[in-house]
């Protein structure tokens, strides 16, 4: 029993701002992991506790990325957001794992969450809830689970000529934003390839295989969960862009025009692949209906012509002792020739008809 249809209700009742993990424990344990960096140096680490994470220092040109994996840990993800001094309402929207994607503009911090969505190595879609914070010197990133679409961003924060290390926390920010959203492109080409193979096997002369429906309608309610991350999060984007708050510079601004640009290319292809999936999906009960109706034709002509010769060959089995032509030799003969004179007559009668 799956549960991508429950609604959770562990929220009703309380006030605003508390904080309650609305997700299944998908870790043993949260882990703390940081990175600071600048033009010249890149240091990593990892915390047990919160207060061993470093402090950024808004004076300098240094940014510190702190990253949370794990959301169960509900007093951890609290921990981390006041010493960084998250709002209460951000905090609440880090745990609330079935939430939509927002972004707000604080007064000394902007906040975001969007899904992480990733292929696993047997084809099924994997959704993490992400939340991303920065201020003057640091970002936040939190998530479910320890694996991640970031790989390449920390690459190019070790290279020392990457924009990434000249440039500061907004930036950081847009280039976790824009790793989030570039693999949403390959769960999408992922997904077209799949709606390829069924089209393949719907227009091919061959029978279909028996789960091709199953196999659609999964792919249909992957592309919604696309949907789900895709359409909120360029929304509440265009709240930021439109308006940008004085955390995000005027170098950042252009970059986040390109990623609302790459949103509304990623849903415009999701209209297209549904589209595609729902025609499929109607094309090949279409098929399935004319392949049924020719074989319930052919098996109707068959009766058609069956019929009257077992018409004529239920009178001869009848026990009545006055039919002449019983006694004669050439009853017997003349009786089948009759038959498959009616036969050919009805086989030449579609055949005119082009039934056949």
């Amino acid at each position: 029993m799956t549960d991508r249809f429950n609604i959770s209700t562990k929220k009703v009742g309380l006030a605003p701002g508390q904080a309650v993990y609305t997700g299944q424990r998908r870790l043993e344990a949260s882990k703390i992991t940081w990175m600071r960096y600048r033009a010249e140096t890149v240091v990593r680490g990892e915390s047990a506790t919160v207060a061993d994470i470093p402090r950024p220092d808004p004076s300098s040109a240094e940014v510190l990325w702190v990253n949370v994996d794990g959301l169960h840990d509900v007093d951890l993800v609290k921990a981390v957001g006041d010493r960084f001094g998250l709002h209460p309402l951000a905090i609440e929207d880090v745990v609330s794992v079935a939430g939509r994607p927002v972004a707000e503009a604080y007064e000394d911090h902007i906040f975001t969450t969007c899904k992480m969505l990733m292929m696993a190595e047997n084809g099924d879609l994997i959704c993490d809830h992400t939340s991303i914070a920065f201020g003057p010197g640091w970002v936040l990133s939190f998530q479910e689970t320890p694996g991640d679409v970031f790989g390449n961003l920390r690459k190019r924060i070790d290279d020392p000529t990457a924009r990434v290390r000249s440039r500061g926390a907004d930036y950081l920010w847009y280039a976790l934003l824009d790793s989030l959203v570039d693999h949403y492109a390959l769960v999408l080409s992922t997904l077209g390839s799949r709606i390829e193979v069924i089209e393949d096997e719907v227009w091919s002369n061959e029978q279909p295989r028996r789960d091709l429906p199953l196999r659609a309608q999964e792919t249909r309610h992957d592309l919604l969960t696309v949907r789900r991350a895709v359409r909120p999060l360029r929304e509440q984007l265009s709240l930021l862009t439109g308006d940008a708050p004085p955390l995000i510079s005027e170098q950042t601004e252009p970059f986040l025009n390109d990623l609302a640009a790459h949103l509304m290319h990623h849903s415009d292809s999701i209209d297209q692949l549904r589209d595609a999936i729902t025609a499929l999906l109607d094309a090949h009960v279409s098929i399935l209906t004319m392949r049924t109706n020719e074989v319930m034709r052919v098996l109707t002509i068959i009766a058609s012509i069956f019929i009257p010769m077992t018409f004529v060959a239920s009178i001869y089995g009848m026990n009545f002792d006055h039919m002449p032509e019983l006694a004669e030799p050439w009853g017997y003969p003349a009786a089948l020739a009759a038959m498959l004179a009616i036969g050919l007559a009805l086989v030449f009668y579609f055949w005119r008809k082009r039934w056949l």
